[in-house]
Order: structure tokens, then sequence, then C-alpha cells
């Protein structure tokens, strides 16, 4: 089973549990499963463990906060949380920085990777 297949049975494990209104039978699971990954895997995404898997488990964490009845694929991709993007530097091939100017922004990038992964706290 692949890390996608993981979370997605991992998930839909989770919303099991609950016994929400029109939960599938239990003996069910695995033919939920491929269902729903045959929608993923039929998105226009190319998903990635590093960058996806955090907000997979944050979209169904969603799902079973807010669900009243069994969701459809459709509803989790509505919760999916965005991808993080990651911070760069613009192209600067063309032009030449000094390195006070290159101390300063890469002292200014890590400060707001610091923030954004939330390993800084607020003072």
């Amino acid at each position: 089973m692949n890390w996608l297949q993981a979370e997605i049975v991992e998930g839909i494990q989770k919303l099991m549990a609950l016994r929400l209104r029109n939960t599938p039978p239990s003996d069910t699971l695995k033919a939920t499963a491929v269902v729903w990954h045959d929608v993923f895997s039929s998105r226009p995404i190319a998903w990635d463990q590093d960058l996806d898997s955090q907000r997979i488990k944050k979209g169904f964490t969603e799902l079973c906060a807010t669900s009243d009845s069994w969701p459809s694929p459709s509803d989790f991709f509505r919760v999916l949380p965005a991808r993080k993007q990651a911070l760069m530097l613009p192209d600067n091939t063309n032009k030449s920085y000094s390195p006070e100017t290159k101390k300063m922004v890469t002292d200014l990038l890590n400060k707001m990777r610091r923030n954004v992964d939330g390993s800084e706290t607020q003072r």
C-alpha cells in the first residue's frame, strides 16, 4: 500500500468510527477506500508525500469535525488545505547584489520560515 492509500484508509477509518448518518457498512471499507483513491488519483494533482500527507490528514480531521452525514470525496476537496508555498528568492541571474543585501535577504527569509513553521513564538 502506498502512502496515499494509507492516508485515505486512515481517514476513512476515522470517519467510519464516528458512525455518521449514511456511513457505509464496515464490510465495505476496502471498496470505499478504493473509490476514494480512484477519485484522488483522477484529480490534476501530482500527489507528493512531503507536501500532501499532513494536509490530507487535516482534510479528514476537518470532515470529522464538521460532517453530520457521510461525506463525499468532493466534500473532502472543499476542506483540503492548500499546499504551503516555499519561500523563494527571485531569479537574480541578471543582477548582482552586494554581500550585505544577500545577507539581509537571507536573514529575512530565515525569520519568515521560522514564523511560518511555527517554531518562533509571538513576543
